[in-house]
């Protein structure tokens, strides 16, 4: 009986533990819902976030880095989809929350999606966005996730659409093309691969652009950053056509037709 006892000794302590962890973070966003429920300005509620973020970064997690990167990941999608705060105070916290999801759990291949909407859109920091996404592109791969190649496109384009930074676009755009071979995707590692054959060929190109602001459209999960990218693509002379089944269609410029 003793012998039964001390094989299960060890998940059940795990499990105390784990509870035990969860139960101290609920408890400091309980803590923190409580201030933003009863004082209604999102200047101090913005405040009182950053200072909680600030503790959880230097706290220990007791072996759970998982379950608190998808619980910050959690609040972080509450604090960016409060549209009112965010029109008073920005999105200045986006980097905080996605510092601590991807140092916690770097493999985590979700939030990268959302980090170059709250990051490089809505806080205007590319560079950051550029930052964290080496951090999935250095920690995921293909074995990992069969969509990891979503890492470096996203890269991709901020460095060349945000940034300007033509070999650096490039080189997130090969990686993306062979991450996605390697995914068995070739219809995707084709389209990467055009698109830093033509950023190679002729930086300037019109075609890249069009190509590029399409995969923002494409691959964005707020709809500010749609009609951002709708709008550099019509500046580009562009075309916005609605489909009858709902989709949006892009007429190339007038120069790119043939």
């Amino acid at each position: 009986m003793k012998q039964g006892q001390q094989q299960f000794r060890f998940p059940i302590e795990l499990v105390v533990a784990g509870v035990a962890a969860a139960g101290a973070i609920a408890m400091q966003w309980t803590r923190l819902d409580g201030v933003s429920s009863r004082d209604i300005d999102p200047v101090r509620a913005e405040r009182q976030a950053e200072i909680h973020l600030e503790l959880l970064d230097r706290s220990p997690t007791l072996g759970f880095d998982n379950l608190v990167a998808d619980w910050v990941f959690l609040r972080y999608l509450q604090y960016f989809g409060d549209e009112k705060a965010r029109q008073q105070t920005g999105c200045n916290l986006s980097d905080r929350y996605f510092e601590i999801v991807t140092k916690r759990d770097p493999r985590f291949l979700i939030p990268y999606i959302f980090i170059p909407s709250g990051v490089s859109y809505c806080q205007g920091q590319p560079e950051k966005t550029v930052e964290l996404l080496d951090r999935g592109i250095d920690a995921i791969s293909p074995e990992i996730h069969d969509n990891a190649f979503i890492v470096p496109l996203l890269q991709g384009l901020d460095r060349f659409l945000l940034l300007s930074d033509i070999d650096g676009a490039i080189e997130s755009y090969k990686l993306a093309a062979e991450w996605a071979k390697e995914a068995g995707s070739s219809s995707s590692a084709e389209r990467f691969g055009q698109m830093a054959q033509y950023l190679q060929d002729n930086p300037d190109s019109v075609q890249a652009l069009f190509v590029g602001w399409q995969e923002v459209y494409k691959n964005a999960v707020d709809d500010r950053v749609r009609q951002r990218a709708i709008t550099e693509l019509e500046n580009l002379g562009a075309r916005v056509e609605q489909q009858p089944n709902g989709d949006i269609r892009f007429v190339p410029p007038p120069s790119l037709r043939n």
